[in-house]
């Protein structure tokens, strides 16, 4: 059975329910008809230039992304800038576009249990819960047992497939860990407040930095796209199943995305 976009899009929104996202995104369909019809998607983390050159090379019909390309309100949708070029070459190749955000942060098995999953955290309840949306983001759970702060930073390095991770250690060895994909330094304070010895997210500003160790957190900064990429394959998975379960045929590829940030 031939899939619509509009299919695809009840799909998402029953893997992440859009009532999960924060008040401030922008998740959920983006770009494009309901109508169309879907044979390929391709699911990324980015709309970024790769990416929707490996979508048009594949003709695929739909891009499914974490991160929303349409976050500020558009003045224009044309070859003026990187951003509003790739929405331009999405509608000119009859590309439709969705994007879980902070939806897909939220829900169970979704970003940050992918994550927890992938280091080892075990046991792991919310970090913040949101009251107006039933929604919880980042979480905090166990290792198998303690171990010192520079092995756990090698070990997420190996984890993620990163060439680095930045440490900033406050003293403490590592067992009770609190995590966030993507930017969670606003969520230093709830960290400590739920006995983390050590919190594992992105973006992490010199005096978030300051705060935590000398309040006795370590962090280690994973960076944005390494916390997040692997929910990429997890999310391709399930969204396969769930089409086969509907009788739909599309195919579903996953992009190839380089990492941004390196060392020199």
């Amino acid at each position: 059975m031939n899939a619509a976009v509009n299919d695809i899009i009840k799909i998402m929104d029953s893997i992440a329910p859009r009532n999960l996202a924060e008040s401030w995104d922008n998740a959920g369909f983006l770009v494009g008809r309901r109508d169309n019809a879907v044979k390929k998607i391709m699911v990324a983390l980015d709309v970024s230039p790769e990416v929707v050159q490996q979508a048009v090379e594949h003709k695929a019909d739909m891009l499914i992304t974490h991160h929303p390309p349409i976050f500020k309100p558009l003045k224009n949708i044309c070859d003026s800038s990187w951003q509003s070029k790739l929405l331009l070459e999405c509608i000119e190749h009859g590309i439709a576009v969705y994007s879980a955000h902070t939806s897909l942060d939220s829900v169970l098995g979704g970003v940050n249990d992918v994550l927890a999953a992938k280091l080892g955290i075990t046991q792991t309840i919310p970090l913040v819960k949101n009251d107006d949306n039933d929604g919880a983001l980042g979480r905090i759970g166990v290792l198998p047992h303690k171990m010192a702060f520079a092995d756990f930073c090698a070990q997420v390095k190996k984890a993620l497939g990163l060439p680095f991770v930045t440490g900033i250690s406050a003293g403490r060895d590592v067992y009770k860990v609190a995590l966030c994909g993507g930017a969670g330094g606003d969520f230093v304070a709830e960290a400590i407040a739920q006995g983390a010895d050590t919190y594992v997210t992105a973006d992490i500003k010199y005096h978030t930095a300051q705060d935590a160790a000398f309040s006795g957190l370590n962090l280690v900064d994973g960076t944005h796209q390494g916390t997040e990429l692997p929910v990429v394959t997890v999310l391709a998975d399930k969204l396969s199943l769930r089409l086969a379960a509907a009788g739909f045929a599309a195919q579903v590829l996953t992009a190839r995305e380089t990492l941004l940030f390196n060392q020199y």
